[in-house]
């Protein structure tokens, strides 16, 4: 398998079989945003979560290749890098990531028990 960096073709990304870790970086971006949104994502969340995992893919390959050379970023990877982040915070913010986790809702009892102890 050819080595994976942030140009990479999606043909080369859609053979990754789980093993790598930027398979595993991926899955865990899945994971955790569909965990976020309740565990039970629609269609439309599916492919927002889908691009998510695969924008934050690129960026890290992009943040390691940058520590890996030691030098500033080319123009070119400075714009990419650009525009892959501001991608990246517009589908973590219609996936509802700017808003905070809401309290789980209490169930009549703990109302009742709570009622009863004052």
């Amino acid at each position: 398998m050819p080595d994976i960096g942030p140009y990479s073709r999606p043909s080369v990304l859609a053979k990754l079989d789980g093993r790598t870790r930027e398979a595993r970086l991926m899955q865990t971006v899945r994971d955790d945003l569909t965990a976020h949104i309740g565990g039970n994502p629609t269609a439309t969340q599916k492919a927002l979560i889908d691009r998510a995992a695969w924008l934050q893919l690129h960026v890290s390959l992009m943040d390691a290749k940058t520590l890996d050379d030691g030098g500033p970023l080319s123009e070119r990877d400075s714009r990419q890098y650009l525009a892959w982040s501001n991608a990246l915070t517009r589908i973590m913010r219609d996936l509802g990531a700017d808003k905070p986790r809401s309290k789980p809702k209490r169930s009549l009892q703990d109302l009742l028990a709570e009622g009863v102890a004052a």
